[in-house]
């Protein structure tokens, strides 16, 4: 396992993301950077490194950037969070890099794109995320960071909406954890 902590102080994120990494099997090759930082839209997000060499191979090394506060809030610290919607958050952004680690960097490009043009592939994305993090055994985490932002007061009304628009339901995570074959399909790059 290759990670690597920027700026991260947080035991106990170090731990969530380390004890989420180690179920993610097919991650184990890959460099996955977490860093702390500013991050204006989000909490967190997983992105590939480009680099040149693995242009046309696929990408080798990923980040999640990992906000100092929760979204939309000044005063909520992401190391205040309990491990488990930690966890559950991890376990959704691993989720992605598990999406991306097929495409080449050019395929990554495109798969930005769409995700920032197509809102039926950005939903498809995240449901996969979500379906990811549940078939590696991260049902009751993600529920519970869906609880976590679904019901906290600090979250405002047009993330919430954004959630509800775009990822999973919690009644959507129970129904993939009990019958796999309700799940959304795997997104897909081509242009029909």
């Amino acid at each position: 396992m290759n990670v690597q902590f920027q700026n991260v102080q947080s035991e106990k994120i170090k731990s969530a993301f380390i004890e989420v990494l180690e179920r993610y099997e097919s991650l184990k090759d890959y460099k996955i950077i977490l860093r702390q930082q500013q991050v204006k839209s989000a909490t967190m997000m997983a992105q590939p490194i480009f680099n040149f060499t693995s242009f046309f191979g696929g990408v080798k090394s990923y980040k999640v950037k990992l906000g100092i506060y929760v979204r939309d809030s000044d005063t909520l610290k992401v190391d205040q969070m309990s491990k488990n919607v930690l966890i559950g958050w991890f376990a959704h952004e691993l989720g992605h890099i598990v999406d991306y680690a097929p495409y080449s960097n050019w395929r990554m490009i495109q798969y930005g794109f769409k995700y920032l043009t197509s809102e039926k592939f950005m939903r498809d994305v995240e449901y996969t995320a979500d379906l990811i993090a549940i078939e590696h055994g991260f049902t009751t985490e993600i529920i519970a960071a869906k609880r976590y932002i679904m019901e906290n007061d600090l979250m405002e009304q047009k993330y919430k909406d954004k959630i509800s628009k775009y990822y999973m339901s919690i009644e959507d995570v129970i129904m993939c954890a009990e019958d796999k074959a309700v799940a959304k399909p795997k997104p897909e790059l081509s242009t029909n």
